[in-house]
C-alpha cells in the first residue's frame, strides 16, 4: 500500500491513489476543513530538488488557476508541505471519453456533438486566457454525470503570456492527436494545434478508431501526420453525414490557416450541423462497417488503448510513456526546436557558411537554426576559419570569428603560434573555442549516447548533454569507442581515415512487446502489464519503451493466473536504434 495513504498533508487527508505519472502521484483526499473530496497532485520527492521540474510543476498550477470554467477541472491551492509541493484540485467522479470509446466503440452522433461542444467551449475559454492545452485526447476529457465535460491535465500547457519555461522532455503531447506543427517542433505552435487535436479525437469518436495502422511505428505515424494524407472519417464509417465529415476534415487540415481559427468557430459549425438532426437520427449502437480508403484492405484498428482509472488522472502514466517514446524515438528524426545564431567577423565582411550553405544576408544576426551542432566557416579571400557551435532550443548564441597574422615563432620551440581564434558567447558566458583544423592527417568522429550519456574515445571522455553529439578530432586508424550511461557500457572499434568523418549513435533504450493469450486457446487476451512491480495503465497486447537494463515483466488480470508468473528481460545498449523489440508472451488461465 502507498505510504501516503492515511497521512494528512496540510488540511488534506490522503484516501487513495488515483493515478501515477512522471512528475508524481495523484491522490483522492478529503479536505478536513470543508469536508469535501479533492484531488491532490504530489510531486515525486526524487525530482523535487530539480529546479526545472519544480518550475514546470508550479507552471501547471498557475495555468490551471487562470481557468475558471465549468468544463475545466478547477484548482484550489498550491501548497509546499513537509512531504513536498502539491496541487489541490477539483475531484471529478466519472469516466473519461477514452473509457467510453473503449466500451462503446462508436457513439451516437448527437452525444458526440454534445460532448465536443463542451470540449471546445473549454478550449475557447483557455485560449482567450492565453493558455494552450497541447495534449487534448479522449483520455483527458472526463465525463461526469449527465455527460458534463471536465477537461483535465493542463500540465503540458504552454503559457502564451508571461515567462514560463518550456518542458525539459521535448515536444509535449500524445502522438496520435498531435498537430503537424507540434510534431515538427515549430516554435509558433498556437491554439490551432488544440483545434487539430480536438478534431482528431472527434474523428475517433465517430469512427471508433484513429486513422493509422496497428503496426505503424511512432516515426511512421509522425510522417503520416506531417506529410501523408488522413482519409476522411466516412471512409471508416460510411454512414456519417457529409456535412459532419467536412467539419472533421477542416479541423485536422495540415495547414493551420485552413482550420477553424478559433474553438468558438468550430462550436458554431457543430451547432449548425446539430440543428439539422432529427430526434433519434444517426444513433448507432454497433461498430460501423470498415471500408478501404484506397487500394487494398483497410488495416485493422489501432491496438486498444490502455485501461484508464475512472476516478481521475488515470491517463497520467500513459501520457508520460508516450512522451518518453516521443523524446527517445522521434527526437533524432522529426523534432527540432530552434535557437538563434549571430556571427561576428574580424575583420568585418567575408563569406559566412552555415553547414556549408552560404548565408545570403550579412551580417548574420539572430539566424534561426534547429537545435544541434552546426558547422560555421568564414572565408576572407584566401584565408579560412572553420569551427562548430552547439545550438540549444530557445537560447541565443553569438559566435565571434577573428583571424590575425601569425607572429614569428620563437627559436626555442618548433610549435607554430595560433593563426586564428573563435569565441562563443551564450548569455553572460564567453569562452574561447579552438577552431577545427582542416588537416589531411586527422579524421572526425561524431558520437552520441541517447539519451544523454558519456562517450569515451580511447582514453579521453566526452559528454553530449549540451548538444546532440560529441565531435572528436582523432588521428587516423582504429579507435576504441565506449558509450556509457549509468552502470551500462557498450564498446566498439571504429576505423577512421585521414580527412574522413564517421558517426555512430548508441541507444540506451528499447521496446518490449508484451502479449497474452488464453490458456489452451489462440489469439490474444487483455491483461494489465506490470513492469518491475508497478502496474502500468496499459493492457496487452502492448509495446512499451523501457530504459536499457534488467526489467521484470508480468501480466495481471482479476480472476486469471499468468503462466509463467514473471519473465525477466535485459535490454542491451544498441547501435540499431530504440525500436529494437523484445518479445514477451504469457498464457492467462482462469482461476
Amino acid at each position: 500500500m502507498d505510504q501516503m495513504i492515511g497521512k494528512v498533508i496540510d488540511t488534506y487527508k490522503i484516501l487513495e491513489v488515483l493515478g501515477r505519472g512522471g512528475m508524481g502521484v495523484v491522490y483522492r483526499a478529503v479536505d478536513t476543513q470543508l469536508d469535501r473530496d479533492v484531488a491532490v497532485k504530489m510531486m515525486d520527492v526524487m525530482i523535487a530538488t530539480d529546479p526545472n521540474f519544480l518550475k514546470r510543476f508550479q507552471s501547471e498550477a498557475k495555468a490551471l488557476a487562470k481557468l475558471q470554467n465549468p468544463n475545466i477541472v478547477s484548482i484550489f491551492a498550491l501548497r509546499e508541505t513537509e512531504f513536498g509541493v502539491c496541487i489541490v484540485m477539483e475531484f471529478v467522479k466519472g469516466k473519461t471519453l477514452g473509457d467510453l470509446l473503449k466500451q462503446s466503440t462508436v457513439l451516437p452522433i448527437p452525444r458526440v456533438i454534445h460532448i465536443f461542444k463542451q470540449v471546445l467551449t473549454a478550449l475557447d475559454h483557455a485560449h482567450k486566457g492565453g493558455v494552450i492545452h497541447r495534449d487534448i485526447k479522449p483520455g483527458n476529457v472526463m465525463l461526469a454525470e449527465g455527460d458534463v465535460v471536465k477537461v483535465t491535465d493542463f500540465g503540458l500547457a504552454k503559457i502564451q503570456k508571461g515567462t514560463v519555461s518550456t518542458m525539459t522532455m521535448g515536444t509535449a503531447g500524445t502522438l496520435y492527436y498531435m498537430s503537424p506543427e507540434q510534431i515538427r517542433g515549430l516554435s509558433n505552435v498556437d491554439h490551432r494545434g488544440d483545434i487539430y487535436s480536438a478534431g482528431m479525437a472527434l474523428y475517433e469518436s465517430l469512427t471508433g478508431r484513429v486513422p493509422f495502422k496497428s503496426d505503424d511505428s511512432d516515426f511512421i505515424v509522425a510522417q503520416i501526420i506531417v506529410e501523408g494524407k488522413i482519409p476522411p472519417p466516412d471512409k471508416m464509417n460510411p454512414g456519417l453525414p457529409k456535412e459532419l465529415v467536412k467539419i472533421v476534415m477542416k479541423s485536422i487540415d495540415k495547414d493551420p490557416l485552413k482550420r477553424y481559427q478559433s474553438a468558438a468557430e468550430m462550436v458554431t459549425a457543430l451547432d449548425r450541423f446539430g440543428s439539422t438532426l432529427k430526434p433519434g437520427e444517426y444513433r448507432m449502437s454497433v461498430a460501423p462497417t470498415m471500408v478501404s480508403a484506397g487500394p487494398g484492405p483497410l488495416p485493422p484498428p489501432a491496438p486498444p488503448r490502455k485501461e484508464l482509472n475512472w476516478k481521475l488522472y488515470g491517463g497520467i502514466a500513459a501520457a508520460v510513456v508516450v512522451l518518453l517514446v516521443t523524446y527517445f524515438v522521434l527526437r533524432p528524426f522529426v523534432f527540432s526546436e530552434e535557437g538563434t545564431l549571430t556571427v561576428k567577423t574580424n575583420p568585418a565582411g567575408g563569406k559566412v557558411y552555415i553547414d556549408n550553405v552560404l548565408a545570403e544576408k550579412l551580417p548574420v544576426e539572430n539566424y534561426p537554426l534547429a537545435a544541434g551542432t552546426r558547422r560555421v566557416s568564414v572565408l576572407w579571400g584566401q584565408s579560412r576559419l572553420d569551427t562548430s557551435v552547439a545550438i540549444t532550443p530557445g537560447n541565443p548564441v553569438t559566435l565571434v570569428l577573428a583571424i590575425r597574422k601569425a607572429a614569428e615563432p620563437a627559436k626555442t620551440t618548433t610549435e607554430p603560434p595560433p593563426t586564428d581564434v573563435s569565441r562563443v558567447e551564450t548569455g553572460d558566458v564567453s569562452h574561447v573555442v579552438e577552431p577545427e583544423r582542416r588537416e589531411a592527417a586527422t579524421g572526425v568522429l561524431v558520437l552520441e549516447a541517447v539519451p544523454d550519456g558519456e562517450v569515451k574515445v580511447d582514453d579521453a571522455s566526452y559528454r553530449n548533454a549540451d548538444g546532440p553529439g560529441a565531435r572528436v578530432t582523432v588521428q587516423p586508424g582504429a579507435r576504441t569507442v565506449t558509450f556509457r550511461k549509468g552502470g551500462l557500457t557498450k564498446q566498439t572499434t571504429i576505423r577512421v581515415g585521414a580527412g574522413e568523418t564517421n558517426g555512430l549513435k548508441c541507444y540506451f533504450s528499447g521496446t518490449v512487446n508484451v502479449v497474452a493469450s488464453p490458456a489452451g486457446g489462440t489469439g490474444t487476451i487483455w491483461g494489465y502489464v506490470v513492469v518491475d512491480g508497478t502496474r502500468q495503465e496499459v493492457t496487452t497486447p502492448a509495446t512499451l519503451p523501457l530504459a536499457a537494463g534488467r526489467h521484470r515483466i508480468s501480466v495481471t488480470r482479476q480472476g486469471y493466473v499468468a503462466v509463467p508468473a514473471e519473465k525477466v528481460v535485459t535490454i542491451e545498449p544498441s547501435f540499431e536504434g530504440p525500436a529494437v523489440k523484445y518479445q514477451v508472451a504469457f498464457k492467462l488461465k482462469q482461476q
